[in-house]
């Protein structure tokens, strides 16, 4: 009951945009625009250019992705689950950090921790130690660890005004992105240079939160573009779930540049930051003082090559985590080369890459170490992937990568997918594919004498079986249905030393298996309204009971809710005025109950060049968690933020 009150509150919350502009509910949908202009207005700079509301549901479909084929293709094309988040609606949400914005896809589960820790997982293993089996990509750099395979969000964030799109697929992506696309892949693309010339000042408060962002850009002659940034943040400390404070608040500052050049059919990007943030160990609630910086440099170099084009790109990335006693760095440097191109019916896409990390860890005498304390790791990989037509509007892919890592040895991770286009428009599409997640350095090379020792740690695996649909069956309406089934081995567990017991190990004897569905719709109200929905549902199997082969009762299988319902209204209320209301309503964990919660954004367009804005978040709840950690998982409750921004 006490569920069903805060639902009906939160209904009522979304229906108000409607009350307040009745007479526009019978209004016809936009009028058709160019659809290659509304991919670029993607990219586009200012109030008038970020408006995708104004565009129709069906232009937003042809906007170009890359994620799925890493090439171009539009969105309706796309055989895989894919969910766009684009910069019009990172803006309107008023998230604050990259975390926070990947809430709007409804095929991700996102679970706050703490002031700065997130786990986000997409099909399940959820969790701050167990989300490793989702690869992220900012701008073609890979951000995942080597130490734990996860993702330490508290170290990567951008400015994220000058975010283009961001592809969300969940399902495996091993065949095009190798191994740790397990689950899936999250690709953020940043805009060009080109896109973002001009001075963009940002600043907001609240009583959670402050963050501040400049940026300024240029012309490189008639050829070229360039920009720079600094940003800086400070994230309030949060509570434990008995209310006393947690002294997890946080601050830090990011700086880069980026370039972009077109000369001829050649096209260079160079982009480069440096971040240092100040962030807290706060399992014991008391607040020690970690440092968390590095930076990062990426070269592109893109040509027309032989009817397709190629594309070379290098980067280099340092990391930092500096505890009281203990001191990880890791240095990785990356070379890959891609070309795609069309031969008659088959559209061909091929690379290679190396890889190499440089990675130490130094922990004080007497606890757990990595042993040795410094490793040099490498990958190689080589793929392929052909779509080929096999009659009109039936195509069939088949894909595979090869990797070899210092680890696991060698990897193959094969794809098959095929999609139909029925006339009018629709995608009908399925795929089996095989996918792994490599080791890690906690996973073979952590030793606590007498207690646990380094294993011979092996490769996680997973076969997945998708099918989905995808429709525009009107210009007003838009949806998209993906089923999944996925049977995964050799999953993490922790065994016993015969006859002595200890000391532990970590070994491969965990299998599961998972089911579900992702789907999400969008709705066009009126030319001035669009409402969108989103529905994740999850059922594993999987024998938790503890043995002599794993004692831990497989807990890397992470902690995910049954369903998680996500709904979104975004209302031009006048031409100056937005409205904005975001419902997530999220099922049960383990030991952690489900709730419901409503972001609310109000935003006024002052001028073309300025806006005001004013967020609400976890409006509906006193305080909640979000995560079953019992040791790091903090409770979040009402705040309020008040944000600026001014482009002149």
């Amino acid at each position: 009951m006490r569920h069903f009150r805060r639902g009906a509150a939160a209904a009522i919350l979304l229906v108000l945009p409607g009350v307040a502009r009745a007479d526009d509910t019978h209004g016809s949908a936009p009028a058709p625009n160019d659809a290659l202009g509304a991919a670029r207005q993607i990219g586009g700079g200012g109030h008038d250019d970020q408006d995708l509301t104004r565009l129709s549901l069906e232009e937003l479909s042809m906007v170009e992705i890359t994620s799925v084929s890493r090439r171009p293709e539009a969105l309706a094309d796309a055989a895989a689950a894919i969910f766009v988040i684009s910069a019009e609606d990172i803006r309107r949400s008023g998230a604050t950090s990259l975390p926070e914005a990947l809430r709007l896809a409804p095929n991700l589960s996102v679970q706050r921790v703490n002031a700065v820790d997130y786990a986000i997982s997409a099909r399940g293993f959820n969790g701050y130690e167990t989300s490793n089996k989702l690869l992220v990509v900012v701008d073609g750099r890979s951000i995942y660890s080597t130490l734990s395979s996860g993702v330490f969000w508290d170290a990567h964030d951008v400015m994220l005004a000058d975010v283009e799109r961001i592809e969300v697929i969940s399902g495996p992506g091993g065949a095009l992105y190798g191994s740790n696309a397990m689950n899936g892949v999250i690709n953020i693309i940043t805009r060009s240079a080109a896109d973002t010339v001009g001075t963009l000042f940002s600043v907001g408060a609240g009583d959670d939160d402050f963050a501040w962002g400049l940026r300024h850009g240029g012309q490189l002659g008639e050829a070229g573009a360039w920009r720079a940034w600094v940003s800086g943040h400070e994230r309030g400390e949060t509570r434990a779930p008995t209310g006393e404070e947690a002294n997890d608040d946080a601050e830090g500052m990011r700086a880069g540049a980026r370039a972009d050049w077109a000369s001829g059919e050649n096209r260079l990007t160079l982009q480069g930051e440096v971040f240092d943030n100040e962030v807290a160990v706060n399992e014991d609630l008391l607040g020690t003082d970690t440092q968390v910086r590095g930076g990062n440099v990426l070269g592109r170099w893109v040509r027309p090559l032989a009817g397709g084009e190629l594309q070379v790109q290098a980067y280099f990335d340092r990391h930092e985590r500096e505890e009281p006693g203990s001191l990880e760095e890791s240095d990785t440097w990356d070379a890959s080369v891609q070309h795609a191109l069309d031969l008659g019916r088959h559209r061909l896409v091929m690379g290679v890459g190396h890889r190499v990390i440089d990675s130490r860890f130094t922990a004080p005498a007497g606890g757990a170490v990595l042993d040795p304390a410094e490793r040099t790791l490498t990958l190689t990989n080589v793929f392929v992937q052909d779509q080929i037509t096999l009659a009109e509007g039936l195509t069939l892919t088949l894909g595979a990568k090869f990797e070899d890592n210092s680890f696991s040895g060698e990897e193959f991770l094969p794809n098959i997918r095929l999609a139909w286009h029925r006339p009018g428009g629709d995608l009908l599409w399925g795929a089996i594919s095989r996918a792994s997640r490599t080791p890690n350095r906690i996973e073979r090379d952590l030793t606590l004498p007498g207690f646990l020792v380094g294993a011979d740690f092996r490769s996680e695996t997973a076969t997945a079986y998708e099918l989905g649909y995808r429709a525009n069956p009107s210009p007003r309406l838009s949806f998209s249905i993906n089923a999944f089934y996925n049977v995964y081995d050799d999953l993490r567990t922790v065994s016993i030393t015969p006859v002595t017991f200890l000391p532990l190990n970590l070994s491969n004897n965990g299998e599961a298996t998972t089911w579900g569905v992702d789907a999400w719709t969008s709705y066009d109200v009126s030319p001035s309204w669009r409402m969108s929905a989103g529905v994740s549902t999850l059922t594993r199997d999987y024998d938790d009971t503890p043995t002599t082969d794993d004692i831990s009762g497989l807990v890397s299988i992470g902690d995910d809710p049954d369903y998680q319902v996500l709904l979104r209204s975004q209302h031009d209320l006048t031409d100056a005025v937005e409205l904005d209301v975001r419902l997530r309503a999220v099922d049960d964990l383990s030991a952690v109950d489900g709730y419901v919660e409503a972001d609310v954004r109000l935003g006024w367009h002052v001028t073309e060049r300025l806006e005001l804005s004013l967020t609400g978040r976890n409006l509906i709840e006193d305080r909640h968690v979000e995560t079953g950690d019992t040791v790091r998982g903090r409770a979040f409750g009402r705040s309020v933020f008040g944000a600026l921004q001014v482009r002149f």
